[in-house]
């Protein structure tokens, strides 16, 4: 995909100093990691940002490059920081227009941040919003509700249908106006135990998972963090779940 604002191909001045160099090699380095999906998850990240969330901030470029290798460059982003003229007793500062191109693979930056020569008249992309994927911590609650109150011997049957009406649905993301979307569930029925794992991929990479069994009548729910998942040392499932591990 690629998204370019308007006036693109119009002649520019590059400009810029010190300080919006070092913005841009900052952000970038910054956005690098959790690793995106694509060129507009990465204009999302750097809106995302404290510079991104200023007014003098804007991506002009968004553009997915073919890649064959990990190292290969996968998208582009173009941006601009701005900075109007200013007076003051020391002086006047002139306006600033900085306009930036860096690359990113799939470890970071790959290339860049490079000053551009920027557009005239271009407009800021907005990259389309895109749904929560995380697990709300109104979920812990509500599956330990659910696990204490499922029949002795449930089938699994019996434990997806509970979970289904037990569970809360995704709160609307009031940034977005997007309701987010429901986690996978796994369910394991072990006789009169029970296990509920309950995973989201929230990222190319990133992970969240909130598990739950009731074991010898006793109910229990708890989450595993990023490091557990990345790491590897534990994994999102209803066996570890029904066995407590």
């Amino acid at each position: 995909m690629v998204l370019v604002s308007c006036g693109f191909l119009s002649g520019g001045v590059s400009a810029g100093n010190e300080e919006t160099d070092r913005q841009s090699e900052t952000l970038a380095v910054a956005i690098g990691y959790p690793r995106q999906e694509d060129a507009l998850g990465f204009a999302r990240a750097a809106l995302g940002t404290t510079l991104g969330r200023s007014g003098g901030f804007s991506v002009l470029e968004a553009t997915d490059l073919d890649r064959r290798d990990v190292e290969d460059p996968m998208a582009r982003l173009v941006w601009r920081i701005h900075r109007p003229a200013s007076d003051s007793k020391w002086g006047q500062t002139p306006e600033i227009n900085a306009c930036y191109e860096v690359e990113f693979n799939y470890y970071g930056a790959s290339s860049g941040p490079t000053r551009i020569p920027c557009p005239e008249n271009a407009t800021a992309i907005t990259p389309p919003p895109v749904p929560r994927r995380d697990i709300p911590q109104e979920f812990a609650p509500a599956l330990t509700a659910v696990l204490g109150a499922l029949p002795a011997t449930p089938s699994e049957a019996d434990v997806r249908a509970a979970l289904t009406a037990g569970l809360p649905a995704p709160p609307v993301d009031p940034e977005t106006g997007l309701a987010g979307v429901p986690p996978q569930v796994f369910v394991r029925v072990r006789g009169a135990d029970v296990g509920v794992a309950l995973f989201a991929r929230t990222g190319v990479e990133s992970r969240d998972c909130m598990m739950g069994h009731r074991v010898n009548g006793v109910v229990k729910v708890w989450s595993l963090n990023w490091r557990d998942l990345d790491m590897r040392e534990m994994t999102c499932d209803a066996d570890v779940a029904v066995s407590g591990t």
